[in-house]
């Protein structure tokens, strides 16, 4: 990855945390990034995937009760 704050050349991006969140049969895993002055978040990784619909009613319900509890526990951690 590539820092994009300033016109230097070499600048580095450090990973400076990680935060991994579970819920149900869904996680997520959000890297804090560091480059120059800048913090950001970036997500790394998601189980299932965060667009996925899921292939039936009942899985798309499941997909969607996941994803909010997962939204619930990350709010706790701000």
């Amino acid at each position: 990855m590539s820092c994009k704050e300033s016109p230097h050349v070499g600048a580095s991006t450090t990973t400076v945390s990680s935060v991994a969140v579970h819920a149900g049969d869904s996680k997520i895993v959000i890297a804090v990034v560091k480059c120059g002055k800048w913090v950001r978040l970036q997500l790394a990784e998601s189980q299932p995937n965060l667009l996925e619909i899921g292939s039936s009613q009942d899985e798309t319900k499941k997909l969607l009760h996941d994803h909010e509890l997962l939204l619930a526990k990350l709010k706790l951690c701000t």
